[in-house]
């Protein structure tokens, strides 16, 4: 018998088609309902409309920031009770055409986590003051936001 290549895995098996990360709004909405694995045990989802976005880290515990000329990458995410859950990587300068000078990383994702989408955060030049992910509304000026659907976590974001 050939082993799976899933065996103990955290993964979803539906695209989320995660959407709303725009205008004057903190909330998120998943277009589609979810089926995912948490260590190879089945769990599901429904579908998410206007959402409230974590506000904290699952990891840290602390809010995700970001201030003029700088972005990340958080990673969205559900547990085991479905609930929503954000993990960030790390804050990574931009130029001054609003690229990044270094590649953000991947959050070291907990396991007690499946991840369905990640999205990128860029502060250009005209952010004022601190944006906070979840709190701030994702039109802030200067901001712009980078969704990407996953059924698993890539090595590294595709930024480009």
């Amino acid at each position: 018998m050939q082993a799976s290549s899933f065996f103990g895995g955290n993964y979803v098996t539906t695209k989320a088609a995660l959407t709303g990360i725009s205008g004057a709004a903190t909330t998120f909405t998943t277009t589609n309902a979810q089926v995912f694995a948490i260590n190879g045990k089945a769990y599901a989802k429904a579908a998410v409309a206007g959402g409230a976005t974590p506000t904290t880290d699952a990891n840290t515990g602390s809010a995700i920031t970001l201030t003029a000329n700088n972005g990340c990458v958080v990673v969205w995410a559900l547990d085991a009770s479905g609930n929503v859950k954000v993990q960030a990587g790390d804050t990574k300068a931009l130029d001054a055409s609003g690229n990044f000078v270094d590649t953000p990383q991947m959050p070291l994702m907990l396991d007690t986590l499946a991840p369905f989408a990640y999205t990128i955060h860029k502060a250009g030049a005209t952010t004022s003051g601190t944006w906070t992910f979840g709190s701030s509304n994702w039109s802030a000026t200067g901001l712009t936001h980078t969704v990407v659907d996953v059924l698993t976590l890539p090595s590294r974001p595709q930024i480009s």
